[in-house]
């Protein structure tokens, strides 16, 4: 079932506020994977998230399993051993979306974010860090996230539309799910 989220990792994320870029579409605080956006450092040296919950608790904020849809797991594992040259098996950050492990059972689903993924996943970028929720003129959840998976692709697919002097910087952009672990 393509629906079903498989875990990435996790971390550990305050919550986010937009300073002087106030949205009426965005509520704030928010959450984000996106390192600008939080303004810390939340990952591992070299990766934009942890393996193991207990490595992410280490990092003030709220806990996060991040997972992504079966069809978007593996498109992100391929996009990634791609830019790395490795293969799936050694990219450790992919090593839980490549052993299919599902989402912890006690992760409650907060939303849907949109998310560039930059240096063979060293870091992550949001598409709120451009402002492009009021150019779409959507409401984001108290979470500062998208509803549903339907919404976030359908998103994705506009921005991945725009011409290059709108559109975000060339990285592998796809929707991921933060959703909070009570661990």
């Amino acid at each position: 079932m393509d629906d079903e989220l498989l875990l990435a990792g996790y971390l550990a994320v305050p919550r986010a506020e937009r300073e002087g870029c106030p949205s009426r579409w965005l509520p704030e605080p928010f959450i984000s994977l996106s390192r600008c956006l939080t303004g810390v450092e939340h990952g591992p040296e070299f990766w934009a998230w942890h393996g193991d919950p207990a490595a992410a608790a280490r990092f003030d904020g709220h806990l996060l399993a991040i997972g992504f849809t079966r069809r978007d797991a593996a498109a992100l594992v391929e996009a990634v051993c791609g830019d790395l040259h490795v293969e799936p098996a050694d990219a450790e950050p992919l090593a839980s979306l490549v052993r299919q492990e599902p989402m912890p059972a006690h992760a409650v689903l907060r939303g849907f974010e949109i998310i560039g993924v930059e240096f063979g996943l060293m870091s992550v970028h949001s598409w709120l860090c451009h402002g492009y929720e009021a150019d779409a003129g959507v409401r984001l959840n108290q979470w500062g996230l998208t509803d549903t998976h339907a919404q976030a692709s359908d998103l994705l697919a506009w921005i991945l539309g725009l011409p290059p002097e709108e559109a975000p910087e060339p990285v592998y952009w796809t929707v991921a799910e933060p959703l909070h672990s009570r661990s």
